[in-house]
């Protein structure tokens, strides 16, 4: 178990503020499984999900509030080992366009990669791995699982696995635990760009605030369109340079055979 309980570069579970914050919330827990839920629900509640960039440090992440599903998992996990519990990395490869479900309409899947990674969580507790999600919290769930199935809140007991209601044809292949991810974490994002992630957060900040007045994907899409013509102009024009762009790209590719 010791690889797991190791520090990384991006497990910095050693900076103060992680390890004063494992002890705070941790502090009324008697035992492990009860320690471990307790941090599993302050993750996935107080650090808001968000698409994005990735190579972060747990510490990062945690001043951040915010992240995607690796800095998430990656900042439970340096919480767990920074009280002695291991835990370790599970890595899917999925399609990157569909396994959000839903609720990202065409034009924002196109410029997604067709194939992703999912980073999640495995925690050892009774002598045995247990998988654990922590990447939606419940905020968002909350407004958009009426519309998107993957997006059902996961509760966790710290006895069985509770991962995200991923469709299983979405998941091409499934490993872990991994003690260290710095060698994933420490790569940049191939097709994602500054402008392209602001607008996906713009649309996840819609989500928030507005889906659950929708009953359908495509009355959601057209009034955060209007909404962010209005309210954010710049990064409307930009959303749609790079949209043309991408399907440009993509008649470019099948031109060539």
């Amino acid at each position: 178990m010791n690889e797991f309980l190791t520090e990384t570069k991006y497990c910095d579970f050693n900076n103060s503020k992680v390890k004063e914050l494992a002890t705070k919330i941790t502090e009324n827990a008697k035992t492990d499984q009860e320690k471990a839920v307790a941090l599993f629900y302050w993750v996935r509640d107080n650090i808001l999900y968000r698409v994005g960039f990735w190579n972060r440090k747990a510490s990062e992440t945690l001043l951040d509030g915010k992240g995607v599903c690796t800095c998430k998992a990656n900042l439970l996990i340096a919480l767990l080992r920074a009280i002695g519990i291991p835990a370790g990395y599970g890595v899917m490869r999925v399609v990157g366009r569909e396994y959000f479900g839903p609720i990202v309409p065409i034009c924002l899947k196109n410029l997604a990669s067709k194939e992703s990674i999912h980073v999640y969580v495995f925690v050892f507790l009774d002598n045995r791995w247990i998988k654990c999600d922590p990447s939606d919290d419940k905020s968002l769930s909350a407004k958009i699982h009426h519309l998107n199935p993957q997006s059902r809140i996961i509760e966790w007991d710290g006895e069985t696995d509770a991962m995200l209601n991923l469709d299983p044809s979405h998941v091409l292949k499934n490993e872990g635990p991994l003690s260290n991810l710095d060698h994933i974490m420490c790569k940049k994002p191939r097709t994602a760009t500054k402008n392209i992630v602001n607008f996906g957060n713009l649309y996840i900040h819609f989500l928030r605030k507005n889906s659950i007045e929708y009953t359908g994907v495509d009355q959601f899409w057209s009034s955060f369109m209007c909404w962010i013509r209005k309210n954010h102009f710049k990064n409307y024009l930009l959303f749609q340079i790079a949209a043309s762009w991408q399907g440009l790209k993509a008649k470019l590719h099948l031109t060539k055979y």
